[in-house]
């Protein structure tokens, strides 16, 4: 099955992870990368997952319950006990919270792809959970691709953003000036420029 490729916004969002093994640790840490406000039951934690308080994790040692998903925009259960996590699922499921179950395809309503992040420019790969290798693959092929200066280069072009708007009005205008503005940040990056601006000659 092929999921559907939906970026959602989690900045300051309530994200529920169940699980306190090298599992969760990985989702926890994925969540973390895009500023998720991330909360963990678990009886117990690995050393590594209670490092993490100091980044604004919340940890809680005791059984998962259904009140731990009040509040929250996706849940992960990612625990080594298949019918617990089943059952994080089915209870997200009821109040129509996203949901990961971690190795257990059938209990998903989304999946985590392999990604490549540069600042806000991110790609992503979904295998529709048939082969992490394939992903890992092109996650390996696209950081060639995706490197920080293309990060640097998306920054400088969302600046502009607000006078092109004012400044130009047709939307083909506005296209044809991205256009030539990101080849002119490309071609500054062959150079070996860090793709974060244009000289005042190149504008």
């Amino acid at each position: 099955m092929a999921y559907f490729p939906m970026f959602i916004e989690i900045e300051n969002k309530n994200c529920l992870v169940v699980g306190g093994g090298a599992v969760a640790l990985r989702k926890v840490q994925v969540l973390l990368d895009f500023g998720a406000k991330v909360f963990v039951v678990a009886p117990e934690f690995l050393p590594e997952l209670c490092a993490l308080e100091n980044q604004g994790v919340r940890l809680y040692p005791r059984p998962f319950c259904e009140e731990d998903l009040t509040g929250c925009m996706l849940v992960v259960a990612a625990t080594d006990d298949a019918a617990l996590n089943h059952r994080v699922a089915e209870c997200a499921r009821q109040l129509h919270i996203p949901v990961n179950a971690v190795d257990q395809i059938e209990d998903c309503s989304f999946i985590f792809p392999s990604y490549v992040r540069e600042k806000n420019l991110v790609g992503a790969f979904s295998s529709g959970g048939n082969s992490p290798v394939m992903t890992q693959y092109l996650k390996k092929e696209m950081a060639k691709v995706l490197t920080p200066e293309l990060g640097n280069a998306n920054e400088y072009l969302g600046s502009l953003r607000d006078s092109v708007k004012v400044q130009v009005d047709a939307q083909t205008d506005r296209k044809k000036l991205y256009r030539e503005v990101l080849a002119r940040l490309l071609s500054d990056i062959e150079a070996g420029g860090d793709g974060s601006s244009l000289s005042e000659e190149e504008r």
